[in-house]
C-alpha cells in the first residue's frame, strides 16, 4: 500500500496502518477490523492545533457517544498548554490511552483539600503500556518518546460530562473553566484542508 497524504503534516504509511490495526484488534475489538480504506479517509481524520496554530496531534475517531469514544491519536508535539510555566487540564471523561507506538512523558497534578496540589513529575509512558487518566486528574503530557507523528496511541474514553473539564494553577490550587478561543475555528481549518 502506498503512502497516503491526507493533508500536510500527515501521510498514512503500511506502517501507522499496522500499529492503528492491531491497536484496533487488540483493545477495541469491536470496532475491528480497521481496514486501509477507513484509516485513510481524509474525512475522517482531524488535525488539531495548538495554541499557536502548530500541527499537535492527528485524531481518527471510530466511534463517539456520550458513553464510548474510541480515536487513535498520532502525537506530533507534546500537549503543554501554559506560557508562563504548567497549564495541566482534565477532561470531561475518563479515559484509558494505549501506548501503540513511541511514548511520552506526562506530569499529573491532583487538587488536594485546601487548593495543595499534588505534583507527580516525569512519568513515562511506553510502547506496549497503558495509561489511565480520571476525570479529576490534571496533565499535561510533556515530551514525546519518538519523531513528531510516530508516537501513536488508542484512546478509549469513558462516559463524558459536557463542560466538566477545565485548567488547574498548580502554585495556587486554582482551577480555569476552558475560555472559547476565537481563533481556534481559523487553526483548525487551516490544518485541514481536506475537510
Amino acid at each position: 500500500m502506498d503512502p497516503v497524504l491526507i493533508a500536510p503534516g500527515l501521510t498514512l504509511t503500511t506502517a501507522l496502518y499496522e500499529t492503528a490495526a492491531a491497536g484496533v484488534d487488540a483493545y477495541a475489538a469491536d470496532r475491528a477490523p480497521l481496514s486501509w480504506e477507513q484509516f485513510t479517509a481524509p474525512m475522517s481524520w482531524w488535525l488539531i492545533p495548538d495554541g499557536s496554530g502548530r500541527l499537535s496531534k492527528s485524531e481518527l475517531t471510530l466511534t463517539e457517544g456520550r458513553d464510548r469514544t474510541v480515536k487513535i491519536n498520532f502525537w506530533h508535539a507534546p500537549d503543554i498548554r501554559g506560557t508562563d510555566g504548567p497549564l495541566p487540564h482534565s477532561h470531561p471523561w475518563p479515559f484509558e490511552s494505549r501506548i501503540l507506538a513511541g511514548g511520552y512523558s506526562e506530569d499529573r497534578y491532583l487538587l488536594l483539600v485546601d487548593d495543595q496540589v499534588h505534583a507527580e513529575t516525569g512519568r513515562e509512558h511506553r510502547q506496549g503500556s497503558a495509561n489511565t487518566v480520571d476525570r479529576d486528574l490534571y496533565h499535561e503530557v510533556t515530551e514525546l518518546h519518538s519523531a513528531p507523528g510516530a508516537t501513536v496511541t488508542l484512546m478509549l474514553c469513558g462516559r463524558g460530562e459536557h463542560g466538566t473539564w477545565g485548567y488547574l494553577d498548580p502554585a495556587t490550587g486554582t482551577l480555569t473553566p476552558p475560555q472559547r478561543d476565537a481563533l481556534f475555528p481559523e487553526r483548525l481549518r487551516a490544518l485541514n484542508p481536506h475537510r
